[in-house]
């Protein structure tokens, strides 16, 4: 316990030394595919850039720890077709740091029709942390080790109401394939109740599934896999326009997993977690708190933390109950409009296994779209 403390008040005093306005969600990781009829020249070129060094340091059994260390890069030609159509086409490169070979070299493409407050989009769409996804639902870490997301997208976005639906065609088979297709998809949903001087009140529903079968390929005969979660929760976030804090905010979920698989390959086939977080906004940065229990808790992809079911492919190991307590801290530079460095650090305590463990991380993200200008 004594060690606990002193580790924490350790993290806390690093944090206070550089003064810097932090941001607890990922937006300064985004990199919106959206139209740009603000360009009178139909061409564009658009510039994706992620490099990330982030550091698991776990001993538990739930998940081992690991580094991912390395860059992403898309380079894209936009066609602004019409005024709501936008036509993108590119490369999606990753390197891993210490592999002499390309993670992924694979084609980067997508189609946007946008109208009124809605957007739909063909092929590479807003995946990953656009999402706005709970974490124990979609692992952040998809966005470090994941290709892009292919499928279709729906969006609407107003001043009160936020909503995303997609699929992601995973993997695709055809004749005799030797393997089943994989898809995946979900939505999420927010709804501000109240919004007035600074104070927003919020519902939230999210829905994930994955789904594992085929009908043409070669292994006829094996059973299909289908899995769903479903959250349901509530946000309340006040902001302040003077004083050292800056604003607070308290969210609250009920989570939920089930297995409709004709056949059962994990230890258990239904499961539920409770999520819940404060944050508190300073001039000097954000600091959140999460408390996370879950009892026989399983998500497709969802944060290896988590889960009561280990990530480690070759064990069999899985715990009943999961109870952790998580400070997340994050600092974020601005460097001009186009770049932003992060800094996050996450401790965490495993009340069950009595075990204290971190990660840090370090990212420089790029997103800049130019003109592409005819000579007169």
């Amino acid at each position: 316990m004594q060690f606990k403390i002193i580790s924490i008040s350790i993290i806390i005093l690093a944090f206070f030394a550089n003064p810097v306005m932090a941001q607890l969600d990922n937006t300064g990781f985004e990199q919106k595919i959206k139209k740009d009829s603000t360009i009178d020249d139909p061409f564009s070129f658009s510039l994706r850039f992620l490099s990330f060094n982030k550091n698991n340091e776990y001993f538990n059994r739930i998940v081992k720890g690991y580094t991912l260390f390395g860059t992403r890069f898309t380079p894209s030609i936009g066609y602004q077709l019409h005024e709501q159509v936008n036509i993108q086409a590119g490369i999606f490169l990753q390197k891993d740091f210490g592999n002499n070979n390309l993670t992924y070299s694979i084609p980067y493409f997508s189609v946007l029709y946008d109208w009124n407050y809605s957007q739909l989009i063909f092929g590479n769409y807003n995946g990953s942390i656009h999402h706005r996804m709970l974490e124990p639902l979609e692992d952040f870490e998809r966005l470090l080790i994941d290709a892009p997301e292919n499928g279709i997208q729906y969006l609407y976005n107003t001043e009160r109401i936020f909503f995303d639906a997609w699929i992601n065609w995973e993997k695709m088979i055809y004749q005799d394939s030797p393997f089943k297709e994989e898809v995946s998809g979900g939505l999420v949903s927010k709804y501000d109740v109240l919004k007035k001087n600074g104070n927003t009140a919020s519902l939230h529903y999210q829905f994930r599934g994955y789904h594992r079968a085929g009908q043409i390929d070669a292994l006829r005969g094996e059973p299909l896999v289908t899995r769903f979660n479903n959250a349901l929760g509530a946000s309340y976030h006040t902001k302040y326009e003077t004083g050292f804090v800056k604003g607070h905010k308290w969210e609250g979920y009920f989570l939920h997993y089930i297995d409709n698989s004709q056949k059962f390959r994990l230890p258990y086939t239904q499961g539920y977690g409770y999520y819940l977080n404060g944050t508190l906004e300073t001039e000097i940065g954000d600091f959140m708190l999460s408390y996370w229990q879950g009892d026989h808790f399983y998500s497709y992809k969802g944060g290896r933390l988590y889960q009561s079911y280990s990530t480690d492919p070759n064990s069999r190991f899985f715990e009943d109950e999961r109870k952790l307590l998580i400070l997340r801290v994050m600092n974020e530079f601005h460097i001009g409009e186009s770049s932003t460095l992060l800094l996050r650090f996450e401790p965490y305590w495993d009340f069950k296994n009595r075990i204290f463990e971190f990660s840090h991380a370090i990212y420089f993200n790029i997103f800049k779209t130019i003109p592409i200008k005819k000579n007169n």
